[in-house]
């Protein structure tokens, strides 16, 4: 049993003396944070109402409410009509503390259903961060918090009531016929893409699909186009099938077909919609390049959309799969970043000729995916609850996205260095150029914020890409997305040279 002390006792803390050059309003800011550090205040402990701290303390209630207001939109303090005001359950610099250092398990960041390297790259993993939703800046994420479980477990209930011997048979190595009808219906009306059923599979996710087709589309002896930077798990798992891998730049309209077409590939893997890392959509000119290529060479497309249920400005661009009259794109999604990570779904949209080698080999290699989890799928897509969640994070996800960009365009940056705002879980923020970005990266992990360099996605073989940072949002509250932020700021202003990174006049004012 919880036992929550009065509000009254917070008032009855020893009051410590003003110190020099501090203003009401910091001092009593300052009480309430060192108290909450300290734990004489717990989450979710209540706190004295503006008019009694002003008495207890002796000063006017206007000053109290202003250093009640910052400390709500830090996260330290939350108000809710009728409960009145109490400690936050997860505020700041709770979460900060709990920060861990940069480790090497590869499972990580833009790589959670996605490795890195500089100049003489180091070994993919080497680099990568532990994922942890919650933890600034890892990208790629989604917000779990998010997800309306009562609906969840509602369809999984559903779906246990439904069980009979039928569904305990071998399974088709496609899938759930009754999920792939509902993917197939999403798809024509989220991406564009018109399809059938039993050209869709049914597999764990992303990194599934590129292995699958790996061993499916591309030769023994065959070679691999990747994006550069670009997302170092699709690199590992090519390099473990043993496929030669070819890196092919990335510039300001996605991958260069000028570049590809030097190259002898059997198939090219691209992220067309919000390029990973980098952020910029394929344009127009260089979709269509880009099919020409295929059909031309004969060689395959592996689209990766592992994005694009969240696009903030406007409606996505259709896939490149939906504009593909020759079938020769293999597109693939995952509903691991549209829910939740731990659900293990993803799907393949085939072309008619690999069909029979996928099936195979999903076959051969551990068949289809639990039956109860795709039944429970089926149901909430077919509900609609699908939509409402993602059209629910949508909003958040965009709030989140425009707390951080705000901190930091206050913190001086320009609306020129963002890139990748339009969608997906992350954007890139361009440095001047000859920045530190190692020295940057090291100030941010002692502060306890996680990001990488764009260049740790870089393969060292092409032109190196221009400093920048790559910062993950989703999966933050917005009182942390919103402190972590400032510190950011905070340490940008500090770390590079004003006339670089600042307008000219000198930099703005931090706020409080």
């Amino acid at each position: 049993m919880v036992i929550r002390r009065p509000a009254h006792i917070a008032a009855d803390l020893p009051v410590p003396p003003l110190l020099a050059g501090e203003t009401k309003q910091q001092w009593v800011y300052r009480q309430l944070v060192d108290a909450i550090h300290t734990r004489i205040l717990g989450p979710g402990e209540g706190v004295p109402s503006t008019r009694a701290l002003a008495v207890r303390l002796g000063i006017a209630r206007g000053v109290v409410e202003l250093a009640y207001e910052q400390l709500i939109g830090e996260g330290y303090l939350v108000a809710e009509v009728g409960r009145g005001t109490r400690v936050g359950t997860d505020h700041p610099q709770r979460f900060l503390r709990a920060a861990a250092s940069p480790a090497t398990d590869a499972s990580v960041n833009l790589q959670s259903e996605s490795p890195q390297g500089v100049e003489s790259p180091p070994p993919p993993s080497t680099t990568a961060h532990p994922t942890r939703a919650g933890q600034p800046f890892i990208a790629r994420l989604p917000d779990v918090q998010s997800l309306d479980l009562r609906s969840w477990k509602t369809c999984i209930a559903r779906a246990s009531r439904e069980l009979d011997p039928a569904n305990l048979g071998d399974a088709d190595p496609r899938g759930l016929e009754a999920l792939r009808v509902e993917i197939s219906k999403h798809l024509a009306f989220s991406r564009g893409l018109r399809c059938e059923p039993h050209q869709v599979m049914v597999v764990t996710g992303i990194r599934h699909a590129i292995d699958l087709c790996t061993q499916v589309a591309v030769r023994a002896n065959g070679g691999v186009a990747l994006e550069d930077p670009g997302y170092p798990g699709a690199r590992a798992i090519f390099r473990l099938r043993e496929r030669r891998t070819v890196d092919i730049p990335v510039d300001d309209e996605g991958i260069s077909v000028v570049a590809l077409r030097k190259a002898r590939v059997d198939m090219a893997y691209v992220t067309p919609a919000h390029q990973a890392p980098s952020g910029v959509a394929l344009s127009p000119r260089r979709r269509q390049e880009l099919l020409e290529w295929a059909q031309a060479t004969g060689a395959w497309i592996l689209e990766d959309d592992y994005d694009s249920d969240f696009s903030y400005e406007s409606a996505p661009s259709p896939a490149l799969k939906s504009q593909d009259r020759m079938d020769r794109v293999i597109f693939c999604g995952s509903f691991n970043k549209s829910l939740f990570p731990g659900l293990r779904i993803g799907y393949i949209v085939a072309p008619a000729p690999l069909l029979p080698g996928l099936l195979e080999a999903r076959a051969c290699t551990g068949r289809a995916n639990p039956v109860l989890d795709q039944m429970a799928l089926a149901g909430y897509m077919r509900t609609g609850a699908l939509l409402r969640h993602l059209k629910k994070a949508r909003v958040a996800y965009k709030a989140r996205r425009d707390l951080v960009v705000r901190e930091l365009l206050d913190a001086g940056c320009q609306p020129e260095h963002f890139q990748g705002l339009h969608a997906g879980f992350h954007f890139v923020l361009r440095l001047p150029n000859g920045a530190d970005e190692d020295g940057l990266i090291a100030d941010c992990a002692n502060a306890g914020l996680l990001v990488q360099s764009l260049r740790s996605f870089w393969s060292g073989t092409t032109q190196p890409p221009p400093p920048a940072l790559v910062i993950g949002y989703t999966a933050l509250s917005d009182p942390q997305a919103r402190w972590s932020a400032r510190q950011l700021g905070l340490l940008l202003r500090d770390g590079l040279q004003p006339t670089a990174m600042f307008p000219p006049g000198g930099i703005p004012h931090q706020r409080g």
